[in-house]
């Protein structure tokens, strides 16, 4: 018995090569390199939880403390300041800067242009980034703006990557 075992791990079967066809990979309905937009929910979700966590650390609680300090109206418009300040630091400048958001990094996703597949400006990048919550005060323009990637062939893109022209894709 011993001996029959011993022939049996002889024989090479594992490591021998398929001379037959191979196997069709799974069929993904997206174009090689283009994310899907259930993963493109999840990196707008984080981006919006991390970016209202520093907002509010580092504006809201300081100039809340001055607003009950008699701040008043100062207190309010350095708030607004703020609030347009760290949207535009956060959304756009790290898109043109770095091709992605810390929370599409850490979905593994970047924002290039469609055309040239490097990063886009930052004129670009303002364009995208201010014309996602500008089109959401629309009740049904928001909705489609976000959905609009479900059936958009073939670059998959949403109504604010049309306007300037970009895609995002793996990293």
């Amino acid at each position: 018995m011993g001996r029959r075992s011993a022939t049996r791990r002889s024989r090479p079967t594992a490591t021998r090569c398929r001379t037959g066809p191979r196997r069709p990979q799974a069929f993904s309905p997206y174009p090689l390199g283009l994310v899907d937009p259930g993963s493109r929910l999840g990196a707008r979700l984080l981006d919006l939880v991390i970016w209202f966590a520093g907002y509010a650390v580092t504006g809201v609680l300081p100039v809340n403390l001055w607003r009950d300090n008699g701040g008043g109206g100062a207190a309010d418009a350095m708030l607004f300041g703020w609030f347009v300040a760290s949207f535009l630091f956060y959304f756009p400048f790290c898109v043109a800067e770095f091709g992605s958001t810390l929370g599409k990094r850490i979905c593994g996703m970047r924002v290039v242009h469609r055309g040239t597949g490097r990063n886009v400006g930052f004129g670009r990048a303002l364009v995208r980034e201010v014309s996602w919550p500008v089109f959401s005060l629309v009740p049904v323009l928001g909705l489609l703006n976000s959905l609009w990637c479900c059936w958009d062939r073939p670059y998959r893109q949403c109504l604010y990557d049309k306007l300037p022209d970009t895609v995002v894709v793996d990293r």
